[in-house]
């Protein structure tokens, strides 16, 4: 009788560091090399993709909320890792630098898990039962939580001051380099200096906007005659447009702001206008027209409006032009009332040379919403390899199928010979065969794919029973990183975040397209 072989541990390190330039020390090296050491040691199946939070803080909680401790800690609650697992970090505060009480919470949610954490800097171990049995064990980490909160705190309150000292002397020097697109700090680091070339732009734009023109048509005719943008990008953009329209550096005018976080969000206040702090390149009564302007055409568009809010396109921030990758924006034809929306192509919309092509909305949110019915079918697993496997048993799978059909037909028009028997037994047995193969396959690939993924896609097929368009729109961001709308072919393709594999394919020409 033979033994099974004990499954080890499986372990997870967590690697942190608050500034980029710390990626360039030893930081990383020595929290990569301790992690390997203490797996290595301690008989630890090392996982090898590391939860990393590069440049990231966490004083505020930002690894937490928006980094990779976030997905970790989502892993451990959709169960992707299990009890029994470890969590390896050079010390506590890589975890947390949150007021004491607040990190501490962290550290025991974690344990309750199930998970066991390391310390691998003092080597100590924390687990719900050490917690709960070892008094001193919850104190050190107290500690080990207020010192790291206080160090944070205090690099918080100098920079604070150094911000502060550097806005009183505001009017007489550059807080920083960074500054309007149509300036640049000199060699010296005194002033800014114009570059001509793009304040002229700016200058112009102001002068369209007085013509009458709105921002979609002076991106447009930027686009068109071949001017340069600020940024890197091919074509000029009505966003981008409104916001120069709307910036008051334009006449010398810096509005300072501080930072303060407010129910774990940060929240910018502006403070006191430093006036010619930079160089102004519009005249003031211009700005101050267009900005009448833009204040008269507000009040036109609210007393207009019947409180409903647009209905959210369910592919934005997702949907691409086939011919030129770009994004897909909506657009309504037939005005803001009662207009119908379509998709088109940002470049072909601001006449940068794509093709102008309108897909109707209504079209694909019909085929997304009937995607609902067997997304769970097609979510393919993360094993490239497994899944390339499974495909082509599939496919040999039907080839045998048509194979044993057609000779079954050959019986039917009064061919019995032996040959024929056998060939539909063999064939039989080779189809039982990739059957089994095929369950196989299928078990391993389930197996891949984690819980995250099954109860996302589980959330996006109850939400299109539904409708709630915005709802979907945001399952379906955590599940594909883009949906090309191929019009030609009249598909939807949604390329899944979780792997490279094939797009999912949708049949949307049922609508009509324009």
């Amino acid at each position: 009788m033979t033994m099974s072989k004990t499954r080890r541990p499986k372990a997870y390190s967590y690697i942190r560091f608050s500034t980029p330039e710390q990626m360039k020390g030893d930081s990383l090296r020595r929290q990569t090399a301790a992690t390997a050491l203490y797996a290595k040691t301690h008989g630890l199946d090392l996982d090898d993709k590391s939860f990393e939070d590069f440049g990231i803080s966490a004083y505020r909680g930002a690894n937490e909320e928006t980094g990779r401790l976030g997905d970790f800690l989502e892993a451990i609650k959709h169960g992707d890792i299990s009890k029994g697992s470890y969590l390896l970090v050079e010390s506590l505060d890589r975890i947390s630098r949150k007021t004491p009480r607040k990190a501490v919470r962290i550290l025991e949610a974690i344990c309750e898990a199930g998970i066991t954490v390391v310390t691998l800097a003092d080597q100590r171990v924390y687990t719900e039962e050490t917690l709960d049995e070892d008094p001193m064990a919850i104190m050190y980490a107290l500690m080990v939580a207020q010192r790291a909160n206080e160090e944070s705190a205090m690099k918080s309150r100098r920079l604070k001051q150094a911000w502060i000292g550097k806005r009183l002397n505001a009017a007489t020097a550059p807080l920083t380099a960074i500054c309007p697109a149509w300036l640049k700090l000199n060699d010296q680091r005194t002033a800014y200096d114009v570059i001509p070339e793009r304040a002229d732009v700016v200058r112009s734009i102001f002068a369209m906007c007085l013509e009458g023109l709105g921002q979609h048509s002076i991106a447009t005719r930027l686009t068109e005659t071949g001017i340069p943008t600020f940024k890197h990008s091919d074509m000029w953009h009505r966003s981008y447009v409104k916001k120069l329209l709307e910036n008051p550096s334009v006449v010398g005018r810096f509005i300072p702001h501080t930072s303060s976080v407010v129910a774990g969000r940060k929240v910018r206040t502006p403070l006191e206008p430093v006036e010619g702090y930079f160089p102004a390149i519009v005249d003031v009564e211009v700005f101050e027209k267009v900005a009448a302007m833009s204040s008269r055409r507000g009040l036109n568009l609210s007393a207009g409006n019947t409180g409903t809010a647009a209905p959210a396109n369910v592919l934005a921030g997702l949907a691409k032009c086939p011919t030129c990758g770009a994004t897909m924006t909506r657009v309504n034809k037939g005005g803001r009332k009662g207009g119908k929306p379509y998709l088109v192509c940002t470049k072909a919309k601001a006449g940068a040379g794509c093709r102008y092509k309108q897909v109707k909305l209504e079209a694909i949110e019909e085929a997304v919403v009937s995607l609902g019915t067997y997304l769970h079918h097609l979510t393919p697993s993360p094993n490239a390899e497994n899944e390339a496997n499974y495909r082509d048993k599939l496919i040999l799978a039907e080839v045998v199928e048509e194979q044993i059909q057609n000779l079954v037909e050959a019986v039917a028009r009064g061919d019995t010979s032996k040959a024929v028997t056998k060939a539909i037994t063999d064939h039989e047995a080779q189809l039982d065969h990739i059957r089994g193969e095929l369950e196989e396959l299928s078990q391993l690939a389930a197996d891949a794919i984690t819980n995250r993924i099954e109860n996302t896609v589980a959330d996006f097929c109850r939400l299109t029973e539904g409708g709630d368009i915005a709802k979907i729109n945001a399952t379906m961001r955590q599940l594909f990183d883009k949906a090309v709308v191929d019009y030609d072919a009249g598909y939807l393709r949604l390329y899944w975040r979780h792997t490279e594999q094939n797009p999912v394919e949708v049949l949307y020409t049922f609508v009509e397209t324009a």
